[in-house]
């Protein structure tokens, strides 16, 4: 299991070997229920009441490798419906029609998650994100962190992205969002400078935007009040006349 994006820090949760099938990715919001995974009965166009297999059951007889995002907004009956999966070979049963599915050899569970399903530690990520239930939790194999990418990987990818942003421009963007990094990890922020947030300030400065205003829209306009001055001069210091050659 896997919380975080790439984008932001966090970790991915693996639920068995290296996965080899097709990825089938689903977001677990608060409206996800268990007919969407399990499947539901429906009457179709011959006026025929037929049962339609979830998520779920499709991915386990297909091969698919299912990545469920957001898993820490996931409404606790799904979570119980997976438990069976978890297990060391685990099978559903479909209640509803009475068939016994086993898994296909190529069949892989990921989850992904901003938390570690024990709470926002940080607040960032209290609003929408539950608790999970520590039997579901401990039934993954594999949990991993997964961190902002290292400087030099992070500049390769905004320049790969925007390559009429100058590099060196870039290069100093990402020691400061470092510093700001560090400086929410000591909580001297109350907020962080993400790689979606330099990503959208790169865009704006290729479209044309002088740095000051692609700054204030794309990261000071969304940060409270308090860190707004803190980040304003920490890109001041790293990047100073070039935000303007």
């Amino acid at each position: 299991m896997f919380s975080g994006s790439g984008l932001a820090s966090g970790a991915w949760w693996y639920a068995a070997s290296t996965p080899v099938g097709p990825v089938r990715r689903v977001s677990l919001n608060g409206e996800t229920s268990v007919a969407d995974f399990i499947g539901h009965w429906t009457v179709n166009g011959n006026k025929e009441t037929v049962f339609v297999k979830g998520i779920l059951p499709q991915a386990m007889q297909e091969g698919y490798i299912l990545q469920m995002d957001e898993v820490d907004a996931m409404q606790p009956e799904v979570g119980f419906i997976l438990q069976q999966i978890l297990e060391l070979h685990g099978r559903l049963l479909l209640t509803d029609t009475g068939e016994d599915i086993s898994p296909h050899p190529d069949f892989r569970l990921v989850a992904t998650a901003n938390t570690l399903g024990f709470g926002s530690d940080s607040g960032l990520y209290a609003s929408g994100t539950h608790v999970l239930n520590f039997s579901w939790l401990d039934r993954w194999d594999v949990v991993v962190h997964i961190d902002y990418l290292p400087a030099d990987d992070e500049v390769r990818l905004l320049h790969s992205r925007y390559p009429a942003v100058k590099k060196d421009l870039i290069k100093c963007m990402v020691k400061a969002a470092s510093d700001l990094r560090k400086a929410h990890a000591n909580e001297e922020l109350t907020t962080v400078l993400t790689t979606r947030r330099l990503l959208a300030l790169c865009a704006r400065l290729e479209r044309g935007n002088e740095f000051s205003r692609a700054l204030r829209v794309c990261v000071l306009n969304k940060v409270p009040q308090e860190d707004r001055k803190v980040i304003s001069e920490t890109f001041e210091h790293h990047v100073g006349p070039m935000a303007t050659s």
